[in-house]
């Protein structure tokens, strides 16, 4: 037993040695790379590294975002490593810091690399009142344990807090002072060692017990080398105010300039519901904004918490002033007859080459123009060729009665600013079904022609007719026993002819013009076919066809931006004049609903609430025009003006033709008839989503809101 002392001493020194010859700068920092990223997470600068240390600049927006980094560790030494299965704990309640491997192991091996992933996650919302400017520092110095035992845990449970400090060797990352320090740890324990054996051999029937108790504190001495990697992080929160709270914002105070609209609303698809979250912006100097690269201005928030907004141009260094100037566009010419009895190319849409002022007709076609064929190409575009490439284009809107095709005529030009382009709402002002952002049937009004067919010509008049085995006869007006040879506000059908019989019968909606029947339809039953029926929305009318073929060219990587809403194109007759057989006006224009501009933001007519999810008025994408019921809760001149008319949504009356509300250039708001001659300007409108976030920006003309 003698002996037994000298041996332990002997055994204890690779461990003194091990101490002294511990080299931390044999860990290192290899690597660093951004792997991945949640929501809005960002970063102010690419990280740096050296050696042990790292420094993040990061900035976080919403609970959940996060960001990772891929980080390579060198192990140059001739030790294993441990990470600390506790590594990066942090005191703050906001961000979460956390460590993966890339093989579930937490062993650095000697003379190897290991691949690991740190990801900084936002994990509590910063309270308002902690926001400075609507931001929030998060900075933390953080610190990554290695060891060279997994035994360093128990050191730290069974020694007191002297032992502890010194068996800690890597205070400021100093190799020599921690080797230093834990070999005298060492010498004490040897000592200790000594004197027990001491005591061994006086009292020998304890020196199993003390044997036992000196050789367990091998294991201990054992962790001797530790090494943390430093993380320096700046952390910025800065909570996005949304741009519907934005603009909500705006309608509190002594000064507030969005006011919020009290009434139903028609904004859900085939919902009318008691507005709640309704506010129009009339703030002049806070309601520009810059979305997918165009600017836009603000018009109203949606019952959904969305945020229509309506097309401004292009900007110029990142601004929206009024003083733009022209740019190229679509640029919509008079309408025009076009027979079309050659074989050309169709396409559905177009694309155009402003470089080379050429239009591109896209999913196309070839057809010829006739009465069996012309149905399928109503709402088409062609360039009157086989190449489908033009400097000038048509759209095929309708026929008149010489089977020739009603087209708008499109070139490439300079256009308004505020605009992308010009168009007719359709060009065939005669049939009240132009009324319609798409239609169907189409029925031109005739005029009297001759003298002979003139409306007080002697011929029959009645008040009704009854039909039977392909014959129309006319019905006088009730409690009267015969026809009328008059003309007048209970009298509006004709034969013109003396027996009041005839397979086509003439109905005057207007003293001079008048619409032909046949099939046994009465007036009734052509105006709901016209306006009002279930498949009334076919095909396109001129200012849709344009409208979808700018958004499929320009917005549509946006599409997941935009929340689908109505957009009302009210075709409900609210006084039909001449249309009424029972006591019509027929010196009188029949009106729709928007004639008398109500504030009203109801729409009343499945047919009429556009939407991606009607059946039936079915939008190709989540964009339209203005309705003039909105126009009216504008109704500031300095909000609508641009220096160009441009057209609204509504239809307000007809009488020998279809009239639309349009917007004068002074922002005043006038009627102007569907065929636009001259064509008015084209602003289309979209509705961004609640969540759309706002990132700088004032709102005015020179620093727009910058949305994405």
């Amino acid at each position: 037993m003698k002996y037994l002392k000298f041996l332990l001493i002997i055994l204890l020194v690779p461990f003194i040695v091990l101490a002294e010859e511990c080299d931390l700068s044999k860990i290192t920092i290899t690597a660093m790379e951004l792997s991945g990223r949640e929501g809005e997470a960002d970063e102010v600068d690419v990280p740096t590294f050296q050696d042990r240390n790292i420094s993040l600049n990061l900035k976080l927006y919403e609970v959940g975002d996060s960001i990772s980094y891929n980080m390579t560790i060198k192990n140059d030494s001739e030790e294993d490593y441990m990470l600390d299965e506790d590594a990066f704990k942090t005191d703050s309640e906001y961000i979460e810091y956390s460590l993966r491997t890339n093989d579930n192991s937490n062993v650095v091996k000697a003379g190897s690399t290991k691949e690991l992933t740190l990801v900084v996650t936002y994990k509590k919302e910063v309270d308002d009142d902690l926001l400075t400017n609507n931001k929030f520092d998060a900075s933390n110095n953080l610190k990554l344990s290695m060891n060279t035992s997994e035994k360093e845990q128990e050191l730290d449970v069974i020694t007191t807090d002297n032992i502890k400090e010194s068996v800690d060797p890597v205070e400021e990352a100093n190799p020599s002072t921690g080797a230093a320090s834990l070999t005298i740890l060492v010498i004490v324990l040897v000592i200790m060692l000594i004197v027990l054996l001491t005591i061994m051999q006086k009292k020998k029937y304890n020196k199993y017990l003390i044997l036992i108790l000196s050789m367990s504190l091998i294991p201990v001495v054992y962790a001797v080398c530790k090494v943390d990697v430093e993380v320096e992080s700046t952390i910025e929160i800065e909570k996005n105010q949304k741009l519907f709270d934005t603009v909500v914002g705006l309608s509190h105070g002594d000064n507030a300039c969005v006011t919020k609209y009290e009434g139903e609303v028609t904004d859900e698809v085939g919902k009318t519901v008691e507005a709640t979250n309704v506010y129009f912006d009339k703030c002049v100097d806070k309601r520009n904004v810059i979305f997918g690269g165009f600017c836009w201005q603000i018009i109203r928030t949606t019952e959904s918490g969305g945020t229509k907004i309506i097309y401004n141009g292009e900007p110029e260094d990142g601004k929206c002033e009024s003083t733009r100037g022209k740019h190229k566009g679509i640029a919509g010419q008079d309408a025009s007859d076009q027979a079309l009895n050659s074989e050309y190319l169709y396409g559905d849409s177009f694309e155009y080459d402003i470089s080379n002022n050429e239009y591109h007709l896209i999913d196309t076609e070839a057809a010829t123009w006739s009465e069996s064929t012309y149905q399928s190409l109503l709402g088409k575009f062609t360039c009157k060729n086989m190449t489908g490439i033009c400097t000038t284009m048509y759209n095929v809107n309708s026929i008149n009665s010489d089977m020739k095709a009603k087209t708008t005529v499109y070139k490439i030009g300079d256009t308004n600013y505020a605009q992308i382009g010009e168009s007719s709402f359709n060009p065939n002002g005669k049939s009240i079904a132009m009324a319609g952002y798409m239609f169907n049937k189409v029925n031109n009004y005739l005029g009297t022609g001759s003298p002979d067919s003139a409306p007080d010509n002697g011929t029959l008049k009645g008040n009704d007719v009854s039909y039977s085995n392909g014959v129309y006869t006319l019905l006088p007006s009730a409690g009267e026993s015969q026809l009328s040879t008059l003309l007048n506000a209970t009298n509006h059908y004709t034969c013109n002819n003396t027996t009041g019989s005839c397979t086509k019968v003439r109905y005057y909606f207007s003293r001079n013009y008048y619409i032909e029947l046949e099939g046994g339809k009465n007036v009734q039953d052509l105006l709901y076919e016209l306006l009002y029926a279930d498949d009334v929305n076919k095909y396109n009318s001129s200012i849709k066809g344009v409208i979808d073929s700018w958004y499929a060219q320009n917005l549509s990587e946006f599409t997941n931006q935009f929340e689908d809403v109505v957009y009302c194109n009210d075709r409900n007759i609210t006084s039909i004049a001449g249309w009424n057989p029972n006591g019509g006006d027929y010196s009188s224009r029949a009106q729709f609903k928007g004639y008398n501009m109500t504030p009203s933001l109801v729409c009343q007519n499945d047919t009429d609430q556009f939407s991606i999810s009607n059946s039936k008025a079915k939008l190709t994408y989540p964009i339209a025009l203005l309705r003039s019921e909105e126009l009216a809760n504008m109704n500031e001149a300095e909000l609508l003006k641009t220096g160009r008319s441009w057209l609204s949504l509504s239809p307000i009356s007809y009488g020998t033709s279809t009239v639309m509300r349009d917007v004068y250039s002074d922002g005043t708001i006038w009627p102007t008839g569907v065929s636009g001659v001259p064509a008015s300007g084209v602003r289309p409108v979209v509705s961004l989503k609640s969540e759309v976030k706002l990132y700088s920006g004032t709102g005015s003309e020179t620093d727009p809101w910058i949305v994405e």
